[in-house]
């Protein structure tokens, strides 16, 4: 039996909980350009995974954002 969620939505989730730690940390360095601007670096980087990702599904950032 095929599990309930395939892959592909299971590297999208995992992606969008990376993009939230790392949005947390960014809120706590918010004092501290230095390390923001790392953990900035990193949510950029996990933005162009879940566009790979998403365009798996023929989905596009630009095309959900509001």
């Amino acid at each position: 039996m095929e599990g309930l969620i395939s892959e592909k939505a299971i590297r999208v989730a995992d992606v969008l909980e990376r993009i939230d730690s790392v949005n947390r940390m960014i809120s706590v360095h918010t004092d501290d350009d230095f390390m923001r601007s790392q953990y900035e670096f990193r949510r950029n980087n996990f933005m162009e995974e879940l566009k790979t990702y998403l365009s798996e599904f023929d989905l596009h950032l630009k095309d959900i954002a509001a």
